[in-house]
């Protein structure tokens, strides 16, 4: 809705420099000639910011004689990450109970904690997203024994008995 609305406002702003253009060729008096420049060339810096808005450009780092001369650069993101990954981390085996076994299995995929579930098997969670998907593609076997992988869903966590006693996770 703001990226449309600013749309309006460009339109809207080169709509009124046309018709100040048109009022300086025609006015004759100097006075009057030396405030619509001055209107102009608000207008002008108006139009600038706006479109620097729409295009995600940061101004005040750019003087107003640099943007005459200069193109005017986007903002860049580089080194942050600007999109919250809420996937889960960690993965549930079925069908296999040996904490010790799945913990050097799985750590070789990254850092990890291995602890019991409520509802049966046992949680791997990873301190990466891409550690827990590398180990849900490329774990899926220890000893010649197929372990059956899903990710771990917080409904599962949140429907799990209440009277089940929190275990500490091996490290």
């Amino acid at each position: 809705k703001q990226w449309y609305q600013r749309r309006v406002r460009v339109s809207q702003n080169l709509a009124n420099q046309k018709l100040i253009l048109n009022k300086l060729e025609t006015c004759k008096v100097s006075s009057e000639k030396k405030e619509l420049m001055m209107t102009l060339k608000r207008l002008q810096d108006s139009h600038a910011t706006i479109k620097a808005s729409l295009m995600g450009l940061d101004l005040e780092s750019i003087s107003s004689g640099d943007r005459k001369r200069k193109a005017l650069l986007p903002k860049t993101t580089r080194g942050t990450n600007t999109n919250l990954d809420l996937r889960p981390k960690e993965i549930v085996v079925k069908n296999c109970e040996n904490a010790e076994e799945l913990q050097e299995h799985f750590s070789k995929f990254g850092p990890c904690t291995v602890l019991p579930s409520a509802v049966g098997g046992v949680i791997i969670g990873f301190d990466r997203r891409r550690d827990a998907e590398m180990a849900y593609v490329k774990g899926r076997m220890v000893e010649e024994q197929e372990l059956e992988i899903e990710w771990n869903s917080p409904d599962e966590v949140q429907n799990a008995s209440p009277n089940q006693v929190p275990v500490e996770p091996i490290r």
